[in-house]
């Protein structure tokens, strides 16, 4: 077979692989005229919503946004570390006894939590010491009108009971109630330091009402052991601060003419029996520093006669504070030879009562102490006198000299 008979045989199969029914697929999908074929062309040609451009436009703005965020963070990992340590509080204390931390070589700088101010770099990262203690403020005077509680009365150990009421006497581990029962004072106060003590309390209710009403704590009050409801008293006096003594009454140079008040001592009675007496008024309450009397100018010169009172008080752990009724009074000196604390009265400040003349003494006080280093005035709670003490004792402090209780000036007098 010739080469035109075999191409004649193949042009009509290849017409009709290629007939016209491909060729008007063609054309109809062109032309969108395939009714099987159009709708999924349209389909495929359809635009997108609004809302679908916008959410491919955020999922592409994120995907950028992650991307960066984690090119920084790989980019500035330590440095983004060490900031968010740093904004961290934090507080470093040095604990006594510890083991400092190692100092790193080159330790990175930290920022304020919250800074007001850029501040520079720390170049170390060891921890701040503690702050020093602050020194001690140096020893002040209590002040005059300044609330101080007193140990309240009778203290356990320091008494014993008697057919004359609780007495005083010093406990076993050595207490005495002088010092027990005393209106604290700071002993490191090296000023001039003066006692007022305001004896005879307690005979008049009135006068002993107004004394505690107006007089300040710093003024030492001394009872006398007849006075009625003297335990109530006491108790009064020392819940506002006052340090407290007994004014024993004593035989004075014109007894009998002029009588000292109930169970007084007497130089002509025999030892014991006042010892019943001085226990009789000890007997009365509870509470009180020591004794003093300003009644016994007679039995007060008598050596025979104190000496037994002074042996009793020492037992009992008191002071003793010489009223000085009699300038030949040994009262003070042999119980400071007993080893018993002893002040003695430089001044009795209203033997005259005018203004003036309590002036005076209260301003000669001032001058004993300035000299001395300590001084005692003694008088009665007449207006007059607590008016004029409490004038003076405006600007005592100011003049450099402090007003104490009598127990502050125990032994520091010279006889």
């Amino acid at each position: 077979m010739n080469a035109a008979a075999l191409l004649g045989r193949l042009k009509p199969a290849k017409r009709e692989r290629s007939g016209p029914g491909l060729l008007a697929r063609l054309r109809r999908r062109k032309a969108g005229g395939d009714s099987d074929d159009a709708p999924r062309a349209r389909k495929e040609r359809r635009p997108l919503s609004p809302l679908a451009k916008r959410l491919l436009g955020a999922y592409a703005v994120l995907a950028l946004g992650l991307g960066g965020l984690a090119g920084w963070l790989v980019m500035n990992a330590e440095h983004t570390t060490e900031a968010w340590r740093a904004a961290i509080p934090s507080v470093e204390v040095a604990v006594k006894g510890a083991q400092p931390p190692a100092v790193p070589a080159a330790p990175p700088a930290t920022a304020a939590a919250v800074p007001v101010q850029p501040a520079p770099a720390t170049p170390t990262a060891a921890p701040a010491p503690p702050p020093a203690a602050a020194p001690p403020p140096p020893p002040l005077a209590v002040a005059v009108n300044e609330p101080v509680t007193l140990t309240p009365a009778p203290v356990p150990g320091l008494v014993e009971d008697s057919r004359n009421g609780p007495l005083p006497r010093i406990a076993e581990d050595g207490r005495k109630p002088w010092q027990v029962y005393a209106r604290p004072f700071p002993a490191a106060d090296r000023r001039p330091r003066i006692a007022i003590v305001l004896a005879e309390m307690g005979i008049s209710g009135v006068t002993t009402g107004n004394a505690l009403q107006k007089l300040p704590p710093t003024i030492t009050l001394a009872f006398v052991p007849y006075a009625e409801r003297l335990d109530n008293w006491v108790e009064r006096a020392r819940s506002k601060g006052h340090e407290v003594m007994l004014s024993i009454p004593m035989e004075p140079q014109d007894y009998p003419r002029n009588d000292p008040g109930p169970n007084a001592l007497l130089s002509m009675l025999p030892p014991e029996r006042n010892m019943e007496r001085l226990e009789w008024s000890l007997g009365k309450a509870v509470g009180y520093v020591g004794i003093t009397s300003t009644t016994g100018s007679k039995f007060t010169a008598n050596p025979d006669a104190v000496t037994p009172v002074v042996a009793a008080m020492k037992a009992r752990g008191l002071m003793v504070l010489d009223a000085r009724a009699n300038p030949r009074s040994v009262a003070g000196t042999l119980a400071g030879e007993a080893g018993v604390p002893r002040a003695f009265a430089d001044r009795v400040i209203d033997r005259d009562l005018s203004r003036g003349a309590i002036d005076d003494q209260l301003a000669e006080l001032e001058t004993i102490a300035k000299t001395n280093g300590a001084a005692v005035g003694i008088g009665a709670p007449y207006p007059s006198t607590i008016e004029r003490i409490n004038l003076w004792l405006t600007g005592l402090a100011d003049r450099g000299i402090a007003i104490v209780p009598v127990s502050a000036v125990a032994n520091m007098q010279k006889q």
